[in-house]
């Protein structure tokens, strides 16, 4: 079985139908971004449109997701959620949704660096929870700003970058690292993005823990998270374009972290996922 699936990852990688063309995250004009459970989930595409190598530098998209969500956070059940989509780019500012925004000040051959500012959905509201963890009071998302980029190399993408919550204190912070990869057809491309992140014990604390003054206030026991805490995500995304406006999409996400969280009474032992359909219309 592990013989059967590395040869399945030396194909996805280095199969010659592949093109970058269409799949910097930087650039992509469509955004899925569907997060309501308080988990960070997000999956890009590129739409396939019949210019496809003509880069657009203005767009604007519209569109609609629908998903089946199994939640990070303990004691709230499955559940679907239907949620717009607002993307667009000028040169080189961009936003998806207004929760994922960034300015690219560097474009080359390879590499492409950007400034960008996230709206997460890691806090939690009293309506986050289904019994005796709504007594916690509530903790407001962060707002993460950083830099991050993607470097060419062969047949795939490379992705990283460092963010500072500036709600938080000066310890609040993130690293990532990920790999983008596909395999484009005529108007249908098929996407695996894999990515890790490393989080602050500062960070982790606030957002998974339980703290001594929001135990007090709760009368829920108080919960320290031990150390760095680590998230490893992945999303399949298959996508078809009718023509250079309308795109059709559907996407498998999973997400798992490090066992220090999972130990949290804030989160379920098991991975969280998700899966949807949705369609955008770009002007």
């Amino acid at each position: 079985m592990k013989k059967f699936k590395f040869i399945i990852l030396i194909f996805f990688i280095s199969t010659k139908s592949f093109c970058l063309s269409f799949l910097d995250p930087a650039v992509s004009r469509i955004l899925i971004y569907v997060d309501k459970d308080g988990a960070n989930n997000y999956a890009f595409i590129r739409g396939i449109t019949e210019e496809q190598q003509k880069k657009r530098e203005k767009f604007i998209s519209l569109g609609l997701a629908g998903s089946a969500i199994e939640p990070r956070l303990n004691d709230k059940s499955s559940y679907s959620t239907l949620v717009p989509l607002i993307n667009a780019r000028y040169n080189n500012f961009y936003t998806f949704g207004g929760i994922y925004n960034g300015y690219t000040f560097y474009e080359g051959k390879k590499l492409n660096l950007n400034f960008n500012a996230e709206y997460r959905f890691a806090g939690h509201t009293e309506e986050d929870f289904d019994s005796y963890l709504k007594e916690l009071p509530d903790e407001d998302n962060p707002i993460m700003l950083g830099i991050g980029g993607s470097y060419q190399v062969g047949y795939v993408l490379l992705t990283g970058g460092i963010k500072h919550n500036v709600r938080g204190n000066s310890d609040e912070n993130t690293a990532s690292i990920g790999v983008l990869g596909g395999i484009p057809f005529k108007k249908f491309i098929i996407l695996g993005f894999l990515s890790y992140e490393m989080m602050s014990n500062s960070y982790t604390d606030k957002y998974f823990g339980i703290s001594e003054s929001a135990s007090a206030d709760s009368g829920i026991p108080s919960h320290n998270i031990d150390g760095f805490g680590s998230a490893i995500r992945f999303t399949a995304v298959a996508a078809y374009s009718f023509n250079r406006n309308i795109d059709l999409f559907t996407y498998y996400y999973i997400e798992s972290f490090s066992d220090n969280i999972k130990k949290s009474p804030l989160v379920k032992g098991s991975n969280s996922s998700m899966i949807g359909l949705g369609a955008t219309y770009t002007f």
